[in-house]
């Protein structure tokens, strides 16, 4: 879709009244993204299941609604290396696009092509985990990114960090849905952990930038998490919690739901054995899950495509991997100064580091700085 697109489908999105399930059966109706913004009022007239009064109210505020916030949001999200994914167009995800209520629009910093896997398993759990809880998640998402799959969480402290960093640390892709703006930071000390996910996998959301977090927006981003995953864990829920919620969205979406169960008598965690008795798969290790869903059980091979691209050519001549191999041939350069003076954003420039770490040309080295590893 080009800018002038995106400008009128964020003219819609912002549309008061509109909302996610509105929105998809006006495409269903229209039959396209593009058709249903050229659509003359006559047509939109003639929507069935909606009341007439109501279809002229939206397209007079549509027409109404200043143009310049709108650009100015769109420059912002580009401003940030940001992408923009609309319902309907080839590189949103299937998996997401079925469910009942598909977001509108999706706003991505990282590879927005990792959305389109579908060997993908959710792994949502308690913020407050007990060391063996985040032991557990840990391993499980290092054995999943191990077997080229891709683990879906939430960013969140406790069970969804554990799994980030576990499919991280397996070389392998995660992906982050964020209740927030991509632009706000939160939680604030997962402020590293964002940067290698962008750089090894990617942030969505729904949400503007500048969107701050609030506890009513945390249910519709679960639905993200589960919708983009064909199963969804539990690990260490409470009986009321979010996890017990994208359980619950997961199963109304039609996916596979598996729990680890909890100790006995410790009601923190009564949420996973509640799951487990109203039908849940029980789970034990990462042989259950890949006997789910027909997997590959055998022992993985796997290396990320970026980084077997790099590992051919991790220096090519003309590449940014060049300029910045070429400046810690000077000696170790600070993270900051080192985006600098490459002139990259610092999403680009950890992700080259991240793709010259793992082919082992470069080394990170205490207070942020890297330099070349010699051998």
């Amino acid at each position: 879709m080009d800018a002038h697109g995106l400008l009128e489908w964020l003219k819609l999105i912002r549309t008061p009244g509109l909302g996610p399930v509105r929105i998809n059966r006006l495409l269903r109706h229209f039959g396209g993204v593009q058709a249903l913004l050229d659509a003359p009022d006559r047509e939109w007239e003639q929507v069935p299941g909606m009341q007439l009064p109501f279809l002229q109210k939206i397209l007079h505020l549509r027409r109404a609604m200043p143009h310049a916030p709108i650009q100015q949001e769109l420059d912002r999200l580009h401003g940030i290396g940001g992408h923009m994914l609309v319902l309907g167009d080839v590189g949103y995800p299937r998996l997401l696009r079925e469910i009942y209520d598909p977001p509108p629009t999706l706003f991505v910093l990282g590879d927005p092509s990792h959305l389109l896997r579908e060997d993908t398993l959710a792994v949502v759990g308690s913020r407050q985990a007990t060391p063996s809880g985040s032991d557990f998640t840990h391993q499980l998402a290092l054995d999943l990114s191990r077997h080229g799959l891709v683990t879906v969480s939430g960013l969140a402290e406790g069970i969804d960090t554990a799994a980030h960093w576990g499919a991280l640390e397996g070389r392998g892709v995660t992906i982050a849905v964020l209740a927030t703006g991509l632009d706000v930071l939160y939680p604030a000390r997962n402020a590293h952990l964002r940067q290698r996910i962008i750089a090894q996998g990617c942030l969505v959301t729904e949400a503007p930038l500048g969107t701050p977090p609030a506890a009513y927006l945390f249910p519709p981003r679960n639905r993200i998490i589960s919708g983009l995953s064909r199963g969804v864990l539990v690990v260490e829920a409470a009986m009321r919690s979010g996890s017990l919620v994208t359980a619950r969205l997961a199963l109304e979406q039609g996916r596979e739901v598996f729990a680890v169960p909890a100790q006995i008598g410790d009601p923190r965690y009564q949420g996973s054995n509640h799951l487990l008795r109203q039908g849940a798969t029980y789970l034990e290790g990462i042989e259950d899950i890949l006997q789910a869903f027909a997997w590959d059980a055998r022992p993985p091979s796997f290396v990320p495509q970026a980084v077997s691209a790099v590992m051919d050519t991790p220096v090519a001549v003309g590449t940014e991997s060049a300029a910045v191999h070429a400046l810690l041939q000077q000696g170790p350069v600070q993270g900051d100064e080192l985006a600098r003076r490459c002139h990259l954003t610092v999403a680009a420039l950890s992700r080259i580091l991240l793709q010259l770490e793992l082919v082992g040309v470069v080394q990170r080295l205490p207070g942020n700085q890297f330099a070349l590893r010699r051998t």
